[in-house]
């Protein structure tokens, strides 16, 4: 068979053009169908989310009260476990110390105590070097008291002010030994 044509214009292009879109349109609808299905389904999973977020919430709610007393009560024990260290230190025998190793001719006019870190400060004043340095060599000699340093001294109206730290040591035993 003889296949003649006389149109003007080749009508295969337009087909093959109307079957090339037709094939886009199908495969844009395609695309589009999943990521409908895509957004669908990253909906549910928020909702999901939302909803385990509200549950967390809830029994956030529901733990925070008892954090609260939780919080409260290590609060109340550490205060509690602070007053317990304070009642064992023994100011007496911290006094009793001190005036072991005062010489005559020295005055104590303060005393300051740092007992997280068990330092030691005092502040007095001597009539003469010697009794100073008197105060500097006790404090040495003695147990009680670690690294005596003195750190400012000053004369004044015939009157040696002095200031003196050291790292004191309180005797553990004999503390024991007096409270049974």
């Amino acid at each position: 068979m003889i296949a003649i044509n006389l149109a003007s214009r080749d009508y295969r292009i337009i087909l093959r053009t109307y079957a090339g879109l037709l094939a886009g349109a199908v495969l844009l609808a395609v695309l589009m169908a999943i990521m409908l299905w895509a957004v669908i389904s990253y909906r549910a999973d928020i909702s999901s989310m939302n909803s385990k977020l509200k549950t967390l919430a809830a029994a956030e709610e529901r733990v925070r009260p008892v954090l609260l007393e939780r919080e409260r009560i290590t609060g109340e024990l550490s205060s509690m476990s602070a007053l317990m260290d304070a009642r064992r230190f023994s100011w007496t025998r911290l006094f009793t110390n001190i005036e072991a190793v005062f010489p005559t001719g020295a005055a104590l006019e303060r005393v300051e105590l740092n007992s997280k870190e068990r330092t030691l400060a005092l502040e007095g004043r001597a009539q003469s070097p010697e009794a100073l340095r008197n105060l500097m060599v006790g404090m040495e000699k003695s147990a009680s008291f670690k690294d005596p340093f003195l750190k400012h001294q000053s004369v004044d109206k015939g009157h040696i002010f002095f200031n003196v730290v050291a790292l004191y040591q309180e005797d553990k035993g004999a503390g024991v030994a007096q409270r049974k």
